[in-house]
C-alpha cells in the first residue's frame, strides 16, 4: 500500500552506501531535510569509486582521491556531519565478517535512530543493478539485525568502547518494492546542489539538473507528488 510519509523524526542517522554520490541519487533529499531538522546525519561509503572513470590516464588510487574529495563537499552541502570510507575496490565488494565488522563498528560508534541503505532484495534495476549496491545492502542490515544489537557479536569493539546498538528502522532507497514515498520538495535543490558537486561524474551539469528533476517527478508520480524519493521501510 503506498503512503506519503515525512522524513523519519530521528535524533541520529546513519546512511550506508556502496559509492560516492549514491546517497544523492537515492536519499539525498530526504537527507538534507532531516539534517535541516536537527538531525545528526553521518554516512559510510565502502568504496571510493575507483573504477569511476573513461580516462586512461586516471590510476584508481588518483580517482579514489578525487571521489572522496568531492564526496566529502557533497556531503557539507547536505548537511551531513561526516563521512566515513571504508576503501574497499570499486565493483569487488564482498560479504565477508571484516565488512560486517567494520559496518558494526561504525553503528555502535554513530549509534543511529534509523539507518539508510541499498535494498538488496529487490533492487532497481531488478537484473542490472550493481553488484556492490547488492552487497552493500545485504551486509548492511545484518549489521544492524542482529550483529550490532548482540552483546556477544564482536566482543573486540566493547573492548574498543563500542558498545552494542539496536537501530529502531532502515529505510532502503534503490527499492523495486518501494511504497514509501517522501515529499522531498524543500531539500530539492540540496540534493541537485550536492550531486553537481561529483564533478568527475558529471558531463553536463545542466542536462543532469533537468534530468532530475524528472526523475524525481516520476518517483512521486505515484503518490501524486511533484518531487519524491521512495523507500521499502523496515521496522526494528
Amino acid at each position: 500500500m503506498i503512503r506519503i510519509a515525512p522524513p523519519p523524526r530521528a535524533a541520529s542517522a546513519l546512511a550506508i552506501a556502496a559509492h560516492p554520490d549514491d546517497i544523492e541519487s537515492w536519499c539525498g533529499g530526504t537527507l538534507a531535510m532531516m539534517a535541516a531538522a536537527g538531525c545528526a546525519v553521518r554516512a559510510v561509503l565502502v568504496t571510493s569509486g575507483d573504477k569511476g572513470s573513461d580516462d586512461p590516464a586516471m590510476t584508481p588510487a588518483l580517482i579514489a582521491e578525487r571521489r572522496e574529495r568531492e564526496a566529502g563537499i557533497a556531503a557539507g552541502l547536505l548537511g551531513i556531519a561526516g563521512v566515513e570510507f571504508l576503501r574497499h575496490p570499486d565493483g569487488e565488494v564482498e560479504d565477508t565478517r571484516a565488512l560486517r565488522a567494520e559496518l558494526v563498528a561504525a553503528i555502535r560508534r554513530w549509534r543511529p535512530d534509523v539507518l539508510f541503505t541499498h535494498d538488496p532484495e529487490q533492487p532497481l534495476s531488478r537484473y542490472l543493478s550493481h553488484r556492490d549496491h547488492r552487497v552493500v545492502g545485504r551486509a548492511a542490515l545484518d549489521a544492524v539485525y542482529p550483529l550490532a544489537r548482540d552483546i556477544h557479536a564482536y566482543p573486540e569493539h566493547q573492548e574498543a568502547g563500542l558498545a552494542p546498538h539496536r537501530t529502531g528502522a532502515a529505510w532502503l532507497f534503490a527499492s523495486a518494492a518501494a511504497a514509501c514515498y517522501v515529499d522531498i520538495g524543500a531539500g530539492f535543490d540540496r540534493k541537485i546542489a550536492a550531486r553537481l558537486a561529483h564533478e568527475s561524474q558529471t558531463p553536463d551539469p545542466g542536462a543532469l539538473s533537468a534530468s532530475w528533476r524528472e526523475r524525481a517527478a516520476a518517483i512521486g508520480a505515484p503518490a501524486g507528488l511533484a518531487c519524491a524519493e521512495a523507500f521499502t521501510v523496515l521496522e526494528a
